[in-house]
């Protein structure tokens, strides 16, 4: 018995728990879509308006899957966590364009992703660092995304029905819609083509059940401070 625990105590000093850094700083700033007075084409599905808050980070973009014993990468991008001396850590769980890692059975959760001086990417757990590296196409740089903004506001073109265009809008946190915060909504086009929501004026210019083309007059009113 005390041989075990010996054995077991010098498992645990030489495996160590790995230290991940949490010290990234991203920039934001407010955007919104499209510029005013712009003449602009969207089809059924897209959005005419788009407002929320761009986020500017480094980012880890790794080009191919990657697949490996204990761990397959998935092609996307990779938000740092933070840096050190060791260089700049990225975590898989707070990834946009279908950044993810998928980890087999019997291994340990991956907790965030980095490059080697191999330049090969590896997956590091609670316990060890860089446990596991795998050849691959990725490369790091400064991003700014809409795409993971904390909080969006959008109008979508939702096609037309004879003289009657339909709008939806949609208020989305991190990217999920809120559903209290969805709306839909029929303009009747020979009354005026100028349609108006929540502050947004817009100046339609062409529509079919398919696309629509107008100019943004005035940009949605935000309910909140970003």
């Amino acid at each position: 018995m005390k041989n075990t625990t010996l054995i077991g105590l010098l498992s645990i000093g030489m495996v160590g728990c790995s230290s991940i850094p949490m010290n990234a700083q991203s920039e934001y700033e407010e955007y919104s879509l499209p510029d005013l007075d712009t003449v602009v084409e969207v089809h059924v599905g897209e959005s005419m308006i788009d407002q929320g808050k761009a986020t500017t980070s480094n980012v880890l973009t790794v080009n191919n899957h990657i697949q490996g014993t204990c761990f397959d990468i998935l092609k996307g991008d990779y938000l740092e966590r933070g840096s050190d001396s060791k260089g700049k850590q990225f975590f898989h769980s707070e990834g946009v364009n279908g950044a993810r890692v998928i980890k087999a059975a019997l291994c340990d959760p991956a907790i965030a992703l980095s490059i080697n001086s191999s330049d090969k990417v590896c997956v590091s757990t609670p316990f060890v660092t860089e446990a596991s590296c795998y050849q691959g196409d990725a490369t790091i740089s400064k991003k700014t995304m809409t795409g993971n903004s904390s909080f969006r506001q959008l109008l979508v073109y939702s096609g037309s029905v004879g003289d009657k265009i339909n709008i939806s809008y949609r208020e989305l946190s991190n990217d999920v819609a809120r559903g209290a915060f969805t709306n839909n909504v029929e303009y009747d086009m020979t009354k005026s083509n100028i349609i108006k929501y929540k502050g947004a004026e817009i100046e339609v210019l062409e529509y079919d059940n398919m696309s629509i083309k107008y100019v943004v007059k005035q940009h949605i009113r935000p309910d909140i401070t970003y």
